[in-house]
């Protein structure tokens, strides 16, 4: 394959890898602001639900600095594979919630960010435009 394919991949790579971080960062950051009426909806969301309502108040907490986190790691390329494999791992529990509740057209939507982190982890390869990338090339100059 020609440079100029690979250079074409890599930013093909950056861009959707881009994408789903500011999508979770955003998801993450936007609720902080706001926690409380975050954590009263959801635990409102699944009052029909079997789990139990603090356990329920308890993940609604973490969910968005979770999510920041997630977001910062996977739009900047920084541990790029734990971010996006904590990325994957989140939507199966996100999915889990949204499934037991029977909220069909999330768990859809869930699915296509666990299809993109599923596509961004298979080719890790490509994640030359990331800090990760340049950390790499830093650590064999010296």
């Amino acid at each position: 394959m020609c440079r100029r394919d690979q250079s074409g991949i890599a930013l093909g790579y950056a861009t959707l890898r881009a994408a789903i971080g500011i999508s979770m960062l955003i998801h993450g950051l936007g609720r902080l602001p706001d926690l409380s009426a975050f954590i009263l909806a959801t635990v409102k969301l699944f009052s029909g639900s079997p789990l139990p309502a603090f356990a329920v108040a308890a993940f609604a907490r973490v969910t968005p600095p979770v999510e920041a986190v997630i977001g910062f790691l996977v739009l900047f390329g920084f541990a790029t594979r734990l971010g996006l494999t904590l990325g994957g791992v989140w939507m199966v529990i996100l999915i889990f919630g949204s499934a037991l509740i029977e909220k069909y057209d999330i768990v859809g939507l869930q699915l296509i960010y666990s299809l993109i982190f599923f596509h961004l982890l298979q080719h890790l390869g490509q994640n030359t435009l990331s800090i990760d990338a340049l950390i790499a090339r830093g650590s064999k100059e010296i």
